[in-house]
């Protein structure tokens, strides 16, 4: 069992060395503030920041926008699945069905995700005011 936990260390740290090469991390104040200044909307900033936060160790690795989720954080397709229903949970917004499937834009980098889960958001919002105008509207009787 203590080498399964070594090996596990040993691998995160050749993966932090190998991303330090290949480019430069950013803050993650740095990182929600790039996203909103791209048009992300700050809650979905924050909750993406907070869902692969700990992917990226305690500083260990320091995230740049256009990781690629599974290779350089090392997330599996699944918690990306569980990360987009908990977006959608959070910000009341419906479920994927047969009829109406979830698309995920693939390779999936954290500005990607950030696209994809801004514009879910909006669409949320966008629905949420069409139902309040609606409900402000007098009745024709």
């Amino acid at each position: 069992m203590g080498g399964l936990i070594l090996c596990g260390h040993w691998h995160a740290k050749r993966q932090a060395r190998r991303l330090a090469a290949k480019r430069d991390g950013m803050a993650p104040w740095a990182m929600i503030d790039g996203l909103v200044a791209s048009g992300i909307a700050e809650p979905v900033a924050e909750f993406l920041w907070d869902a692969i936060s700990p992917y990226y160790g305690e500083g260990d690795i320091l995230p740049h926008p256009d990781d690629d989720l599974e290779k350089d954080a090392s997330i599996d397709p699944e918690d990306i699945e569980d990360m987009i229903a908990e977006f959608f949970q959070l910000f009341s917004l419906p479920e994927a069905t047969a009829r109406s499937p979830e698309t995920i834009p693939l390779p999936l980098s954290i500005a990607s995700f950030a696209r994809y889960l801004n514009s879910r958001h909006h669409q949320g919002q966008d629905k949420d005011a069409l139902t309040d105008k609606r409900q402000r509207s007098p009745n024709p009787t």
